[in-house]
């Protein structure tokens, strides 16, 4: 495993089901860059929420053709690896992927990940820590909040950022990093 290299992950889900993922973006970072990243629309076979389409603008036509979850995730484990995981607010991606494989029946894969927005409250002195408030707070420009691979890609800088606090992503993942298996 590369010591500096990580997945910066995000799912928009349908309604409030977290097995209603309609949209994956994630981003892989190999020494302080993005690499490559990875998108696709997914059909949840699920209703969408006036909510939901208010908050990330995907609407179920939009879907009707993409590929489920059930054919996605293996491409996604392809991409993961054996890389750790980042998500912003990882209780909610981290659950909305434990919920869809369980949904599938697929075997929860041996993953760690850690949460960027944890991560900025232990790390730094801010008012407020939600993704675009730490992109405000590091000066970047952000454009597109609640497009999972722009989410994504904010993530990934927040997270390098924050890991600059710490001796290495190592050292860091033996304090805060957890399992996915934990969750079942």
């Amino acid at each position: 495993m590369n010591h500096d290299a990580f997945i910066a992950l995000d799912f928009e889900t349908a309604n409030g089901k977290r097995t209603s993922i309609c949209s994956v973006g994630m981003v892989k970072v190999v020494n302080h860059q993005i690499t490559e990243s990875f998108y696709t629309l997914v059909n949840p076979n699920d209703y969408f929420s006036q909510q939901n389409i208010a908050v990330h603008g995907i609407h179920p036509d939009e879907v009707a053709e993409a590929p489920t979850f059930q054919t996605v995730f293996p491409y996604m484990m392809q991409f993961i690896g054996n890389l750790p995981v980042v998500a912003h607010n990882a209780a909610f991606d981290m659950s909305v992927l434990h919920e869809s494989i369980k949904a599938f029946g697929f075997d929860t894969p041996d993953m760690t990940y850690f949460c960027s927005l944890q991560l900025a409250k232990r790390t730094v002195n801010h008012h407020r820590y939600g993704l675009n408030y730490m992109m405000q707070y590091y000066n970047l420009d952000f454009h597109g909040h609640h497009d999972a691979l722009n989410d994504a890609k904010a993530c990934a800088m927040i997270t390098f950022r924050l890991l600059k606090h710490y001796n290495d992503l190592t050292s860091m993942l033996n304090i805060y990093g957890k399992a996915l298996k934990d969750k079942d």
